[in-house]
């Protein structure tokens, strides 16, 4: 989806560094790989209590959180004194952290890292509610990845990609913590949840609309930052 809407000079720097023929959904989870580098576990997230209005950069730790560190391989690319290689790396980093960044729970917390401290009763199967947000809900509604594209290709109508083509990262952390207040909640409710809730259809009913769009703006905003620092 992000690479259909990158201009012509954005799609030749990322074919330079990738190589030709190697598309962003190929490195896309790339990162999710990369334990073996230091501190990097840290860099996929931020902790901010869904008590708080918006992020703050008090919650990014001292070796760099998802927001930072979006900022810092944004410079990277745009160094002109950058070696070859260490764009490579910083180009797979950007795409996923920004897509991550869309992920609710990768922003809000309750104390549960993320939801992966709160385990759940998913349709009966024992999982926790980090994992039901990353892809439990969307692997039950489709694995099919070109039903996906067609469902968030649909949601990016030009009205709403010139709305989602602005704002900064933190903006964007904020929008990801206000979600959070709610997917952190049985729908309809104010109370957090606990483990050993069980979800069902009225939890994925209430998700799954959310999960679309959030990814559909990841999509329009990778390609947006990366059309923005490949001019």
């Amino acid at each position: 989806m992000a690479e259909a809407r990158l201009t012509p000079a954005a799609l030749a720097a990322v074919h330079d560094l990738l190589g030709t023929g190697v598309r962003l959904a190929d490195v896309a989870a790339w990162a999710d790989e990369q334990q073996k580098i230091a501190g990097s576990s840290a860099w996929h997230y931020v902790n901010v209590p869904i008590t708080e209005s918006r992020y703050d950069p008090k919650f990014c730790e001292s070796g760099g959180c998802i927001v930072s560190k979006i900022e810092d391989f944004k410079r990277i690319l745009r160094n002109p004194k950058a070696s070859k290689r260490e764009k490579q790396q910083t180009l797979k980093f950007l795409i996923h952290l920004i897509v991550d960044l869309h992920q609710p729970l990768h922003v809000g917390d309750t104390d549960s890292g993320g939801g992966n401290a709160i385990q759940v009763r998913f349709y009966g199967v024992g999982s926790n509610l980090h994992a039901v947000w990353d892809s439990q809900i969307i692997e039950r509604h489709t694995e099919n990845r070109q039903v996906w594209l067609w469902e968030l290709d649909g949601l990016a109508k030009p009205k709403m990609v010139a709305e989602w083509s602005r704002g900064t990262i933190e903006d964007w952390a904020t929008e990801s913590l206000q979600i959070a207040k709610e997917a952190y909640c049985l729908p309809g409710t104010k109370t957090v949840m606990k483990s050993g809730t069980k979800l069902g259809d009225a939890y994925c009913w209430f998700a799954l609309p959310i999960i679309q769009k959030q990814l559909a703006k990841a999509g329009i905003r990778v390609a947006w930052t990366l059309n923005e620092i490949f001019k």
